[in-house]
């Protein structure tokens, strides 16, 4: 797959963002079935109805619908903010950078994204490994990692049902 640019400017980002609550509202109630709520279990459902209808990640973006794709990378991401009280971001600085012009979630304080998640990036990993829990297992990971090195504490992560 070729490298797609998301945004090429701050603006353009922070105009997506502004839509953010009535975009992923949307999606959740056009997937009501799915059960939805924001927790880490939820990206079992997502990924599992992912799996079911595309086969690799190339199916994927050539035939979902432009506003599913986008729900469900606004769904996947805001998993990270409600559950870890993440930040969305873009980096539109380095070129270099494997997340260069998407929109990421991160620690508020994470400047340098080590610990920065891309959404579209855990849709299409997802896809491509076919293992039924890649995006609940990149998300615990993360949790587990964070509070080893005490990012934040173990009783500050009990996770929330919006």
């Amino acid at each position: 797959m070729s490298r797609q640019e998301f945004f090429s400017s701050r603006d353009e980002f922070e105009e997506w963002l502004f839509f953010q609550s009535d975009a992923v509202e949307n999606f959740i109630d056009e997937f009501r079935h799915l059960k939805l709520d924001y927790s880490p279990e939820s990206l079992l459902r997502l990924e599992k109805w992912i799996l079911d209808r595309h086969s690799s990640p190339q199916t994927l973006v050539k035939n979902e619908k432009a506003a599913v794709l986008d729900g469900m990378l606004r769904y996947v991401g805001q998993v990270y903010v409600k559950q870890l009280k993440w930040i969305w971001d873009v980096e539109l600085n380095d070129k270099n950078y494997v997340f260069y012009s998407m929109p990421l979630v991160k620690q508020r304080d994470d400047h340098d994204n080590i610990y920065a998640e891309s959404p579209w990036s855990l849709l299409l990993a997802s896809v491509d490994r076919r293992q039924g829990e890649y995006m609940y297992r990149m998300f615990m990971n993360m949790k587990e990692d964070m509070e080893e090195k005490s990012f934040c504490k173990k009783e500050k992560i009990n996770f929330i049902k919006d």
